[in-house]
C-alpha cells in the first residue's frame, strides 16, 4: 500500500488536490491512471480512500470515498532536543523519531551545541517521507530552533516534564516515571550534556531530572530511546 500527502483538501467539494514531487510519484513513477483508487494522509491524523478523477502534468485531483480518523487518542510526546554537530545524525533522529512516533521537536540552543541552525524546509521533506513509509497519519510539528532559557518559558501545564542528565545523582529512570496515557515533554542535551546551571534552571521550571540508563548516549540514539520508552508506555 502506497501512501500519499497532502494539505490541499477541499471539504466543500469532497476533493483533494496533489502536487509537486507528490503528483511526479504518483503518476510517473507508479503510473496511476483516472479511476484508480490510493490513500492520502493530510499529516492531521486523517486518512483518505480516494479515486482519481482528473490528472495531469502538474496535479492530480481525486474524490474522497472514505475518511478516517487515526492516533486521535494517543498523549502528546514532546522533545526539546540539542541540535548535532553534523546535520545527517539530526537529520536520522527526525527519520526514525517519526517513525516510532513523536508529536513535536524543537530543536535547542543550549550552552554546548555545537550548531544553531537548521534547513526546515529539507528537514520537514524528511519528516513527510517518514511519516509515509512507516505508514503513520500524523505528521510532526518541527520547530524553529530556540534558545535553551525560552524553551522552559513555554506553557508545559498539560505535560509531565523531564530533562535527561548525567550530573544529578541518585536519579529515577525516565522509563520508571513516565504514566501511561499522559503527555510527555522531554529535554535532551548536546554531546556534552547540558550544564549545571542549566539543570538547576529546568528544574525550578518544574522539568524533574531523568537518566536513560548507565551508558553515555549521543545526542540522536538518546532522542529515540526516548521516543521508544514512550511508544512503548502508551
Amino acid at each position: 500500500m502506497n501512501l500519499f500527502y497532502t494539505v490541499n483538501i477541499s471539504q466543500e467539494n469532497n476533493e483533494l488536490t496533489i502536487e509537486g514531487q507528490e503528483n511526479i510519484h504518483l503518476t510517473k513513477v507508479l503510473r496511476r491512471n483516472v479511476g484508480e483508487n490510493i490513500y492520502v494522509t493530510d499529516g492531521k491524523s486523517n486518512l483518505y480512500y480516494c479515486e482519481i478523477i482528473k490528472s495531469s502534468k502538474s496535479s492530480t485531483i481525486l474524490t474522497i470515498v472514505n475518511q478516517e480518523k487515526k492516533e486521535f487518542d494517543k498523549p502528546i510526546l514532546k522533545i526539546g532536543i540539542s541540535l548535532t554537530k553534523k546535520q545527517d545524525r539530526f537529520e536520522w533522529f527526525l527519520e526514525k523519531s517519526t517513525e516510532i512516533g513523536v508529536s513535536e521537536i524543537t530543536p535547542i540552543i543550549s550552552r554546548y551545541s555545537e550548531r544553531n541552525k537548521l534547513n526546515l524546509e529539507r528537514s520537514n521533506k524528511l519528516l513527510i517521507s517518514a511519516m509515509k513509509q512507516s505508514m503513520r497519519y500524523h505528521l510532526p510539528k518541527l520547530n524553529n530552533p530556540v534558545y535553551f532559557d525560552d524553551y522552559l518559558k513555554q506553557d508545559n501545564n498539560n505535560y509531565n516534564s523531564f530533562i535527561c542528565t548525567c550530573l544529578e545523582s541518585n536519579i529515577p529512570l525516565l522509563k520508571d516515571n513516565m504514566i501511561h496515557g499522559e503527555n510527555s515533554n522531554i529535554l535532551i542535551g548536546p554531546e556534552g550534556g547540558f550544564s549545571q546551571i542549566e539543570i538547576d534552571k529546568a528544574k525550578s521550571a518544574s522539568f524533574a531530572p531523568v537518566s536513560l540508563g548507565k551508558n553515555r548516549l549521543r545526542t540522536e540514539t538518546a532522542g529515540i530511546m526516548v521516543c521508544s520508552i514512550f511508544s512503548l508506555n502508551n
